[in-house]
């Protein structure tokens, strides 16, 4: 068999159901729906907002929210799909493998792997950032070096590898732990946001959407260069 057939061979749905035998169903239709939510509305909506309204849209980064609903929504409609037609672990790389070769396969698991690694430092790190903020850490001398990594002056982002080893504890002890520390945090993830949109409510002034899209960030392709950004991040 050549090498490149070899690469693009699929695997058969029997290979993982096999191997999911041994999984024990643990999450139930309310835990579904709830990592379901807290996954739609990430921990990085309390971080990235301001971020990307500062530097790439400006109030029109609400257009980013919405095209990244639209293009998250049509995602998790594909992603249906396959779990329905492919119920087992593994998420896109179960099904990059049976549908288009192991080689495809293995590339998603990567590209997942890197995602998920990129998602925890971005939130861990803004997490560091916030704590800093509130114990107002400017004015005691040197505790600056262990909130911030080599590359921002610092030694280590203490904060932020403390919460990631916290995280990295409660995925050991398992998964009904998992389950139900995720379902606290979502319910109170709800409710901050709720908390946040009805007092935001009475601080709103239509003078900050002036301009609406700040001209500085009209570049590249018909000028919505800082839009798309902000959509991806």
């Amino acid at each position: 068999m050549g090498l490149l057939k070899l690469a693009f061979r699929r695997s058969s749905i029997k290979q993982f159901t096999e191997a999911d035998a041994h999984l024990k169903k643990v999450l139930d239709t309310k835990d579904l729906v709830a990592l379901g939510i807290g996954t739609v509305i990430g921990t990085g909506i309390f971080i990235l907002p301001g971020t990307e309204a500062t530097t790439h849209a400006g109030p029109a980064v609400a257009i980013s929210f919405l095209l990244a609903a639209i293009i998250s929504g049509i995602s998790g409609m594909a992603y249906s799909e396959f779990a329905s037609a492919l119920p087992v672990a593994g998420s896109a790389y179960s099904y990059g493998s049976v549908i288009f070769g192991q080689v495809v396969g293995w590339f998603l698991g990567l590209s997942l792997i890197l995602e998920y690694f990129l998602a925890t430092s971005a939130v861990s790190v803004g997490f560091s950032s916030y704590l800093a903020g509130l114990l107002q850490t400017d004015h005691i001398s040197g505790f600056n070096s262990i909130l911030a990594g080599p590359m921002e002056g610092g030694i280590i982002n203490l904060p932020a590898v403390v919460l990631l080893l916290v995280i990295l504890g409660i995925q050991i002890i398992g998964l009904s732990t998992t389950r139900w520390v995720e379902n606290v945090f979502v319910a109170i993830k709800l409710a901050i946001l709720a908390i946040f949109i009805i007092v935001g409510l009475f601080f709103i002034k239509s003078n900050n959407y002036v301009p609406f899209y700040p001209k500085e960030f009209q570049t590249g392709a018909f000028g919505l260069s800082g839009i798309w950004m902000a959509t991806s991040g």
